[in-house]
Formats: C-alpha cells, sequence, structure tokens
C-alpha cells in the first residue's frame, strides 16, 4: 500500500525552496542557466540514415518515441567526444556494443527529465523558445539580426528541421531548469557543512595483525607423519579423493615455456625506427650474451631488471604473436624479429615442461597437506575468536606472539575518509567505531576473504580541520547531483520503457 505521507522529491523541492524565500509561483519561471551552447555534429549521416533513417524508433518512453535519428545523432556526438578524450585512439567499432548501450541510457534519461519535469510542472514556453533562438544564440544572426534563412539552412546542414530543434531545445531547457532549481534548493547546508568539519577533525590511528592461512603455515607445516596418518583413516583418505576428482585439472602439468626476451616498443609514427633498432640488436645477440644486452637495451621494464627472463609461462598468458613464436621454438633457439601490439620482441627459450596428465598417486600427498593445513587453521582461528568472546585478550595476544604475529600500525587518519590506511578493508573502518580507550581491542576478528584481521585503538584525538574551497564546491555539488539522478531514477520506475534491441546488438 502506498504510504501518501511520503512526500516525492519534489513535493520537498518546493518546501526547500519556500524555506529559501523563494514562492510556489515563481517556480515555473525560476530560470538560472548558463547560455545553452549549440553543438552541431557535422559529419557524413548518409550510411546512417540509410540503415533506418526516420522509419522505426530507438525507443519508446511513456508513450513518446525516440527517433533513429536522435539516436544516430548521439553516438556520434559520444564517439567524437571519446575520440577526442582518448586523442584519437578510441575504435568506436569494437567498443560498439558498450558505445550503444551508453547512447541509449543517455538518450532515455534525456526523454525522462522532459517527462519528469512537465509533471512537476516545469515548463519551456513557446516564447522562450522563440527569445532564446532569436536573441540567445548567435549562430543564426547576421549583423546582429535573426535571419530566418540562415536558421533553417544551418539546421538543414546538420540533418535537422525547425521544429526537431526546437523539441530538442525544449527538452534541454527543462532539463537544465530541474537541475538548477534542486541545486537551489538542495546545496548542502551549514549544519551538513559543519558536520563533514567535525568528521575530518576527529582523527584514529589503529594498530592491527593480519592472519593468514599461508603464513600459519610457515610457522606450523604438516609434517609427512601427520599426512600418513591422516591418509590410514578412510573418511579423510576419501575427502583426498574427492577433492583430486573435483580439482583435476589443478594436478596436472600444463604445457609451459620459460623464456627471455628483449622489447622494443613501437607504434604507427615510431614502427620503421623501432624495426631497425630491433635489427641491430638482433644482430648483437647473435654474438653476445642475451642476459647482458637485454638488461641494458629492453624497453619492458619488468623483465629488463631480470635480463629479460619472464619464467615459466604457460599458453594463453602471454600477446598471440609472442606465444606461438615461443612455444613452436626449441630450447636454446633465438627468434628473429616478432612483432606484436607492443612492439618487436627478440625471443631466446631456455626451458620447456612437458604436459603431464593428473596422476592422483603423484597428487595424493600435496592434496592431504593442503587439506590438514585448511583444517589446521580453521581450529586456530575457532580457538582466537573463542578467547575474543570470553574478553581474553592477552592469551589471543601471546597466542599470535607464539606465531610470530606482531602488530602493525595504520598511521592516523579521519573517520570521513571511508577507508583505513595499510588495512584493506571496509569492515574494519565500522568495526573501529565500536573501540573505546576502556575496551581497545575488537571483540572479534574481521574476515576479508582469506585473511583476517584483529584490531585495536592505538590514538584517538581531535585536530583542528578547515574544509578547503574546492572541498566545499564539491560539498554543494554532490548532494543536489545525488537528488537529481535519484528524481530521474524514480521517475524511470514507473515509466513505460521499450528499447530497439535490435539497435543495440547490431555490429
Amino acid at each position: 500500500m502506498k504510504n501518501h505521507n511520503q512526500k516525492n522529491p519534489f513535493t520537498q523541492l518546493k518546501l526547500g525552496l519556500a524555506e529559501k524565500g523563494i514562492s510556489g509561483r515563481s517556480i515555473v519561471a525560476f530560470v538560472v542557466f548558463g547560455m545553452i551552447v549549440l553543438v552541431f555534429v557535422l559529419s557524413d549521416m548518409s550510411g546512417k540514415s540509410g540503415s533506418g533513417g526516420g522509419l522505426g524508433a530507438a525507443a519508446e518512453v511513456n508513450g513518446e518515441l525516440i527517433s533513429l535519428k536522435d539516436f544516430y545523432d548521439e553516438e556520434n556526438k559520444i564517439s567524437q567526444y571519446y575520440s577526442q578524450l582518448f586523442g584519437g585512439q578510441f575504435d568506436a567499432g569494437t567498443q560498439r556494443a558498450i558505445l550503444r548501450n551508453e547512447v541509449m541510457n543517455s538518450i532515455v534519461n534525456k526523454t525522462v527529465a522532459s517527462q519528469a519535469a512537465e509533471k512537476e510542472g516545469i515548463y519551456a514556453t513557446d516564447a522562450e523558445i522563440r527569445f532564446m533562438i532569436t536573441q540567445e544564440l548567435p549562430y543564426f544572426k547576421r549583423d546582429g539580426q535573426f535571419q530566418s534563412d540562415t536558421y533553417k539552412q544551418i539546421l538543414s546542414a546538420n540533418g535537422m528541421t525547425p521544429s526537431e530543434f526546437e523539441k530538442k531545445l525544449r527538452q534541454d531547457i527543462k532539463s537544465q531548469r530541474s537541475r538548477q532549481l534542486i541545486e537551489t534548493a538542495l546545496s548542502a547546508s551549514n549544519l551538513e557543512k559543519s558536520f563533514e568539519k567535525e568528521l575530518r577533525s576527529a582523527k584514529l590511528n589503529l594498530d592491527f595483525i593480519q592472519l593468514s592461512s599461508s603464513e600459519f603455515a610457515k610457522v606450523n607445516p604438516v609434517t609427512q607423519a601427520q599426512v600418513e596418518k591422516a591418509l590410514a583413516e578412510d573418511s579423510f583418505a576419501k575427502k583426498v579423493e574427492a577433492d583430486f576428482k573435483t580439482n583435476e585439472s589443478m594436478y596436472e602439468q600444463k604445457e609451459e615455456v620459460k623464456a627471455s626476451h628483449i622489447l622494443i616498443r613501437s607504434d604507427e609514427a615510431t614502427d620503421a625506427v623501432a624495426k631497425k633498432k630491433a635489427e641491430d640488436i638482433l644482430k648483437r645477440v647473435q654474438k653476445e650474451d642475451f642476459g647482458k644486452v637485454a638488461s641494458l637495451v629492453s624497453e619492458d621494464p619488468g623483465s629488463k631488471a631480470n635480463k629479460g627472463d619472464l619464467g615459466f609461462f604457460s599458453k594463453g598468458r602471454m600477446v598471440p604473436e609472442f606465444e606461438k613464436a615461443a612455444f613452436e621454438m626449441k630450447v636454446g633457439q633465438l627468434s628473429g624479429l616478432v612483432k606484436s601490439s607492443f612492439g618487436y620482441h627478440i625471443i631466446k627459450v631456455t626451458d620447456k615442461k612437458d604436459y603431464q596428465k593428473a596422476d592422483f598417486a603423484t597428487a595424493k600427498n600435496t592434496i592431504a597437506k593442503k587439506l590438514l593445513a585448511q583444517d589446521q587453521y580453521s581450529e586456530f582461528i575457532k580457538s582466537i575468536e573463542t578467547l575474543l568472546a570470553e574478553n581474553k585478550v592477552d592469551d589471543v595476544v601471546a597466542k599470535l606472539g607464539q606465531m610470530k604475529w606482531g602488530w602493525k600500525e595504520t598511521g592516523s587518519f579521519d573517520i570521513s575518509s571511508g577507508t583505513i590506511p595499510n588495512l584493506a578493508s571496509q569492515q574494519a573502518l565500522k568495526v573501529a567505531f565500536e573501540l573505546s580507550k576502556a575496551k581497545p581491542v575488537a571483540s572479534k576478528l574481521i574476515r576479508e576473504g582469506d585473511v583476517q584481521y584483529l584490531i585495536r585503538l592505538k590514538d584517538a584525538k581531535i585536530e583542528t580541520a578547515d574544509l578547503k574551497p574546492q572541498e566545499l564546491e564539491l560539498l554543494d555539488k554532490q548532494k543536489p547531483a545525488d537528488a537529481y539522478r535519484g528524481w530521474i531514477e524514480n521517475f524511470k520506475k514507473s515509466a513505460k520503457i521499450q528499447k530497439n534491441e535490435a539497435l543495440l546488438n547490431a555490429q
């Protein structure tokens, strides 16, 4: 059942405006927005109009059709934006599915925003549209005067009719007005700014111990005697066999190659120079020590420090061109130049491992050690948690000390940051708020995947913290921006939206 006491976003908005001294009558006429800048997409639309033009629709929102032309215009605009952003390196073809989904969301959201604005009594009148076109936008003027012919010619050159342009302009005005009404009503209050300042002033410093099964196993290695004793028990032997059947691929020896390489990076502009440089280096390594040359000239910093050594790798780990060459070569063989997306490689294969099918007899001991180590660590963690639950903190610290696990310090941080330095755990921040000088150690371990943490309060203090101008500006913008997105998403929940899925899936 709908809760009639619950105010919708614009009811709250109008109340907020009223509190700021803006009457309800002035809401519709409340126009505080920057000049809308017309961005023409001067591009060849012939190919796209042939694939749909004005036929059909890209989407439908509450009975309002969004044309294919609008979709293609938006796609062109977003493609150009990404191309400029990435310095011309954006390939719209390979990213088409992602791009078109973004385009679809953009045009649907614009229509939703326009409809939502009208529902709340926010309009763009004919007089406003006429004034904007004839007075505010400079594109259609000659000698300072609006020219009807120029207006029609410019729109026609961009594949747009006056009615289409005026519809878009009306939509933009309504959306912009909605945004700025929300910004006016919901900018961060002095109380919120003061609260943010207080959050930043409160500083915590924690100690923590990081526990893990791998570190536990180093101090408590499973012995061969323990393995043999456990395997003698039928129930444990069955667990080992079941693990082998479930994870058989883990116990096979994949075909692997160990290789070293020298990389000379190249792109389209430097390809010829890079190739010549690589050819000269190839002549050198045929006479000189490969590792020594690699450490001097290779442009792969990771392997250069290891004299070009990449270690062992299986198939699927390297780029196709590199992988094909390495796996086809013999041990000790030196390749010619191998071109990949990174540049030119010179490869030397130093060792190989052949594929071997998983064998239970060979893997049995390894599996048994793994399962025993898991059981031992699990029992150890349970014992720590039991002691913590009984508030026997000194016993916990002593037990962890025996395991050579010592305390580490996070360093001071403010509680508004949302993260704790040197401690990769979101849960730790929540637990940290429960600590006090009277009870400085957490009453439970914090689990993050295969790692557990024990934390204790080292220090808590208040330091004066002032918000910088840019931080105040961000705080002012964040709340209304979130409110605007929430308003659109709330309207979309009840909107009837139908998207042209064939358009999204087109190659």
